[in-house]
């Protein structure tokens, strides 16, 4: 059986949430999709999401989230 080919991320237009003065989008950046996270204080963080590199992502984020608990 022939194995199916993934395609790359493809992001068509922008979408963001915000509550409470903390936001989080996903944006296109050239033709790249980009994940930014604001906090209430203005600090943000992004993160490019390059094909197969969610479990990278994902942990990147809990490490920023373990840096960052006060």
């Amino acid at each position: 059986m022939a194995k199916k080919k993934l395609e790359d991320p493809k992001l068509e237009g922008n979408a963001t949430m915000s509550f409470g003065g903390k936001s989080i989008s996903i944006s296109n950046d050239n033709n790249e999709p980009v994940l930014t996270v604001i906090n209430e204080y203005g600090n943000s963080v992004a993160y490019r999401i390059a094909t197969h590199s969610f479990d990278s992502l994902w942990s990147q984020l809990w490490q920023f989230v373990k840096e960052h608990q006060h």
